[in-house]
């Protein structure tokens, strides 16, 4: 299946482990401040390299379809999912739109804006944790227990919120470790984030290969 379709399909939350908590609702002017340092740590990583493995979850079918690959981030150039297997490709999320390129060397392109690409397009301020594009978008909810986090985006659009869902991030002290795309209760992808390596910019070559 096409690894944009699937991502378009959903990412989430880790709400067993808060019970009915409803979480800090941020904004500028309310519960941003407790929040902030840890907001800013996660935004200063720079560019980032991530194995990650991914489940997509859909009514359809009885077990998850499960992919592995790089996750790589630029706060220049966007974001880039090199999938390793079982078949590979890499999708590549822009301020432009979307890239997908098969193994074969193939391009099909999505153009920023359009209702397809909106999902990905999503995750491009969510990973940077740029709350100043988020808040006019999202309605973010922001969960603590110990070192662990998570934070929860609802888009305030009903009808883009009935498209795309609820999208979260969680992590443990300044580490990112599982996204989740919601959609329903049925329809999701959740990402594990493993081994991850920060601060190290990309070779030209990288940016070739993995971003526009």
């Amino acid at each position: 299946m096409n690894p944009f379709r699937a991502l378009a399909a959903s990412f989430a939350l880790l709400a067993s482990a808060h019970g009915q908590d409803q979480g800090a609702l941020l904004s500028p002017g309310a519960g941003e401040a407790d929040w902030k340092p840890l907001i800013d740590q996660l935004a200063a990583k720079g560019p980032v390299v991530a194995e990650f493995t991914e489940r997509r979850f859909f009514p359809f079918r009885r077990e998850p379809m499960v992919l592995k690959g790089v996750l790589r981030i630029s706060p220049a150039r966007g974001l880039s999912l090199e999938y390793t297997g079982p078949e590979e490709s890499v999708l590549i999320a822009d301020s432009a739109g979307i890239i997908l390129r098969d193994n074969d060397g193939r391009s099909r392109e999505m153009p920023s804006g359009s209702r397809q690409t909106g999902a990905i397009e999503s995750l491009l301020p969510i990973m940077r944790f740029d709350l100043a594009a988020l808040y006019p978008k999202f309605a973010i909810r922001a969960y603590r227990s110990g070192a662990d986090w998570r934070f929860e985006f609802t888009p305030r659009d009903a009808e883009t919120a009935g498209t795309l869902g609820s999208i979260s991030v969680a992590g443990a002290g300044t580490d990112v470790n599982h996204l989740e795309l919601k959609r329903s209760a049925t329809q999701r992808v959740e990402i594990e984030v493993g081994e991850t390596r920060t601060g190290t910019p990309f070779s030209p070559r990288e940016l070739e290969q993995f971003f526009r």
